[in-house]
């Protein structure tokens, strides 16, 4: 047989020996036999070469193998090492250079019994301790009503450190698929997948996670196969990865909950079995053949024909480190923008991130109070030393470090929303699977920061919202066609700063709100009458309202009347606000505005009789002192104030919050214009006193479930100033 066909012989059964270890998992019974028949048939090949290396590593995994059939060894580390040094010696013989490096450690390992616990001689094993029948009856019958097995103090930590780095890994895993599908060539993206999985692999098995490992490795075992050209990522691969990811989370959100409680909880009802054999069975019909190369994928788009084909791939054959795409570009025979698909420029660059530290999140929110305290303690100083010359200027200068010292803490839990952001482009490729609409998502803003904690309280309004914008407002392909509208429906993500809040909207090109159907269903429901005279905004609000829906009929993804109301409670809870704009056939907007952070807030203190309120910043629009002719009382609809050629609502907030019968003249009283989701209301104060950044804080029990309060904060004075909310206290004074 000559050299180049026993080269192609060795090349296939190295292939098939990579597949044999991959296929391994710990804890389940490898297929030996097969390995030792494939290592005679490389043994063979292997002396028909010039190497006598090659044949002596050879010969040692097959001498190892057996070992493992004798002593039930389940390593296969120094196989995985073995493979390696082939391919490399391989690679030499190819080339016909000289294999320079040592190969003595990998020898050594393998010739060695050290691993199974057994002298390297002909001595025969020891005959192994008798498995323990309680072990055996537990593996088979899994008992959940057995005492959780606490977990040590090291072991909580490492495994917490491990949940927290694989939850990152596998939103990542998320993100980078969808990318994949829209470039199946490019090898970086696979690579970025391919990655945290080995991590998490490696990891599980130190850990002694069995199912996180198994189901790892064999999910590995598909990425590797398309990172090496076996074939390209598509549809099915695709569907199985994410459903593998789903897996994978939902057995790090087992381990997660038992390092909460201290103790290993089971994980009997989380079967990977079936998933597994999924994988393997999309693995092999795609190794085989169900995935095309680029080069027929390109033959079939008629960008090259057959000949053209043939004479690259034989050219390719001198260049093996060149892939096709790149000698079809260099030949002139395709365009950059035909091979990748024109994703290069939309690739994100790449920036070198500066080195982290992990810490902590309560020291880190204690770090953040206690600046918060230093702020107040700080502003109680400068007024008790307001008169003393000689202190002013030392005290200012505190001032300033104290308040660089507070933002640098609020800054440390300030993260990208984009994170969040990137989980709905998951979202959205499932929904459109489910719906049968064609719908993308696009996104702008991502690298905007928000508080950790409101991160927490944007995902669920935004599901809730992409759901309903997918479901209810992209329409059915036929309707899209028939309105002028591209086939593939668009929400697009959208976050940004305005005035000490950030901005989140949800925008969809679809049908838009029905706001004749809205008012009617609203009107038929009791919660409003047909008299009322409602602005398009207090129409759209309405479906806010719990157990409110138009949708005639009901699906797996929205249409029972329980969601949005969800949402509206969940953004208020961090005194957020949302507003909802739609123009019918065109589509509909939610924009959600959130405070930047909920440590501090920039606010105007104002004085009301003896007590003081702080009024948020964001919300005032102007304070004037309004002329007598210029005030008026309406019957039915109280109070008003002429400004501006408009009238506007009066809120008394003595006659709110106090018992006060005592009515001052609006004349003598100074009007704060404040302003939530387009309606305004003019607040009367007796004193302006200020604007400052205020620490809030929690009112406590007693106090929490006060409408149109968000929190008290400290003043110069040490006295409780209470924090308005803006929008709960309009709600009070209109139920009033």
């Amino acid at each position: 047989m000559d050299k180049k066909a026993v080269l192609e012989d060795l090349s296939i059964l190295l292939k098939q020996f990579s597949k044999l270890i991959g296929e391994f998992c710990p804890g389940e019974t490898p297929d030996l036999g097969s390995m030792i028949v494939l290592l005679e048939k490389l043994s063979v090949a292997a002396k028909q070469t010039d190497s006598d290396t090659f044949y002596q590593v050879v010969e040692s995994c097959r001498h190892f193998v057996e070992n493992m059939t004798l002593e039930t060894m389940n390593r296969t580390k120094p196989l995985e090492d073995a493979l390696l040094l082939l391919e490399a010696l391989f690679r030499h013989m190819k080339k016909g250079t000289e294999f320079t490096f040592e190969t003595k450690d990998v020898i050594s390992i393998l010739d060695s019994s050290i691993l199974s616990g057994q002298p390297s001689g002909d001595e025969p094993p020891t005959q192994p301790a008798p498995p323990d029948e309680t072990l055996l009856t537990a593996e088979a019958a899994p008992d959940d009503s057995r005492e959780p097995e606490p977990i040590s103090g090291e072991d909580l930590e490492i495994l917490m450190d491990f949940v927290s780095e694989a939850e990152e890994n596998l939103d990542a895993i998320e993100v980078h698929l969808v990318e994949l599908e829209q470039d199946p060539t490019d090898t970086e993206i696979i690579n970025n997948i391919f990655r945290p999985v080995h991590t998490i692999k490696g990891v599980a098995g130190f850990l002694s996670l069995k199912k996180i490992n198994q189901l790892a490795h064999t999910t590995e075992n598909l990425l590797d196969s398309a990172r090496s050209g076996e074939f390209m990522i598509n549809d099915t691969a695709t569907d199985v990865i994410l459903e593998s990811v789903d897996m994978l989370k939902n057995l790090i959100e087992r381990v997660k909950q038992g390092v909460g409680k201290g103790v290993k909880l089971p994980d009997h009802d989380l079967d990977v079995t079936q998933l597994r054999e999924k994988l393997q069975v999309i693995h092999t019909r795609l190794t085989s053949g169900g995935g095309a190369p680029l080069g027929e994928i390109l033959v079939k788009q008629g960008v090259i024909d057959e000949q053209s084909l043939e004479e690259t791939l034989e050219a390719q054959k001198t260049q093996p480190e060149k892939k096709i795409g790149e000698l079809l570009v260099e030949e002139n025979k395709a365009e950059p923008s035909q091979v990748v698909q024109a994703l290069i420029e939309q690739k994100t660059e790449k920036r070198k991130v500066a080195a982290q530290v992990k810490v902590n999140t309560e020291k880190l929110d204690d770090l953040v109070d206690y600046a918060g305290e230093l702020v107040i303690a700080q502003s109680m100083l400068k007024q008790k030393v307001s008169n003393d010359p000689s202190l002013i200027q030392s005290v200012t200068q505190l001032g300033q470090i104290v308040s660089n010292m507070q933002h640098i803490a609020m800054s440390m839990r300030m993260i990208s929303i984009k994170a969040t952001f990137m989980k709905m482009i998951r979202l959205v490729r499932d929904l459109s699977k489910k719906s049968g609409k064609p719908v993308g998502l696009t996104m702008s803003g991502e690298e905007t920061e928000i508080d950790r904690n409101v991160v927490d309280a944007l995902y669920e309004p935004m599901v809730h919202m992409i759901r309903n914008s997918v479901d209810h407002g992209i329409e059915p392909l036929d309707l899209r066609k028939e309105a002028g509208k591209p086939e593939k429906g668009t929400v697009h993500l959208s976050a940004y700063h305005k005035g000490g809040h950030i901005i989140i909207e949800i925008q969809d090109d679809g049908k838009g709100l029905d706001r004749d159907r809205i008012l009617e269903k609203g009107i038929q429901s009791g919660l409003v009458s047909d008299t009322d005279q409602l602005t398009d905004a207090q129409i759209y609000d309405l479906i806010l309202q719990p157990g409110f829906s138009t949708a005639k009929q009901i699906t797996d993804v929205s249409g029972r009347g329980v969601g949005m109301d969800v949402v509206k409670a969940g953004i208020e809870r961090f005194r957020g606000h949302l507003k909802i704009e739609s123009e019918k056939g065109r589509g509909t907007k939610f924009t959600i505005s959130l405070p930047l952070t909920l440590a501090i807030i920039d606010g105007m203190l104002v004085r009301v009789g003896k007590e003081k309120y702080v009024i948020p910043t964001t919300a005032i629009q102007r304070a004037f002192k309004p002329e007598q002719e210029n005030c008026f009382t309406v019957e039915g609809k109280g109070e008003l104030i002429k400004e501006r050629e408009r009238l506007i609502p009066i809120v008394r907030l003595s006659h709110l919050y106090t018992d006060e019968k005592e009515t001052k003249n609006a004349w003598d009283c100074l009007a704060v214009v404040v302003e939530s989701k387009d309606e305004q209301k003019a607040l009367l104060i007796d004193e302006l006193l200020g604007k400052d950044e205020y620490v809030i804080k929690s009112l406590g029990g007693n106090l929490e479930g006060i409408q149109g309060f968000s929190g008290g904060a400290i003043l110069a004075d040490g006295r409780v100033g209470l924090i308005l909310d803006i929008h709960g206290l309009f709600q009070l004074a209109e139920a009033n």
